[in-house]
């Protein structure tokens, strides 16, 4: 299986790891003619407006859009794979808070309770946060009360950055479910 990496912008090399780790073959994505035979998608962070822009100049924009290409968004990822006040793919049901815990500065490192119960070392850096789900969107991951990862079909949006870590829970579970 071909899994792509959106090689804008953000920790694509890291992202890249993790994939390569899981088992899968990784296309570095930057035209839309790249998204041609991968099975998904990793958005990494960066700054969701120029993360836009980015997509929109490249040609990519438009062709994720209209597509059903399986998306795990990480940070400004999941920005742009949620609903939101700016432009958005809105591929899941799930209302996202750009800066909710603040500028750079305020970046920080919390354990996150998984569903299964296991923990997992968060690494937020300026990080949005869920504020809302849809009725098909299952949470996956909390910090405290707060909803931190969700999937919504093979979609899977997380606000903090699994792949600085070594810890591959989140790239596997979401890769399972692209079989």
């Amino acid at each position: 299986m071909d899994i792509g990496i959106l090689a804008l912008q953000g920790a694509v090399s890291e992202h890249k790891s993790c994939v390569e780790k899981a088992g899968m073959n990784v296309i570095e994505i930057r035209t839309p003619s790249d998204l041609q035979h991968i099975s998904g998608l990793i958005m990494p962070g960066g700054e969701s407006t120029t993360l836009r822009n980015l997509l929109k100049n490249s040609g990519l924009w438009k062709v994720i859009d209209e597509s059903d290409l399986p998306i795990m968004g990480t940070c400004a990822g999941a920005i742009l794979i949620g609903k939101g006040v700016n432009e958005t793919f809105s591929k899941i049901d799930m209302e996202i808070d750009r800066n909710y815990y603040g500028r750079q500065k305020d970046s920080f490192e919390k354990n996150i309770l998984v569903e299964n119960k296991n923990k997992f070392k968060g690494i937020f850096i300026r990080a949005p946060a869920i504020i809302s789900i849809g009725t098909k969107t299952k949470p996956i991951a909390w910090v405290d009360d707060n909803i931190v990862g969700c999937i919504e079909g093979k979609n899977m949006a997380l606000t903090f950055h699994p792949e600085l870590t070594d810890d591959l829970t989140f790239h596997e579970l979401w890769l399972e479910g692209l079989k």
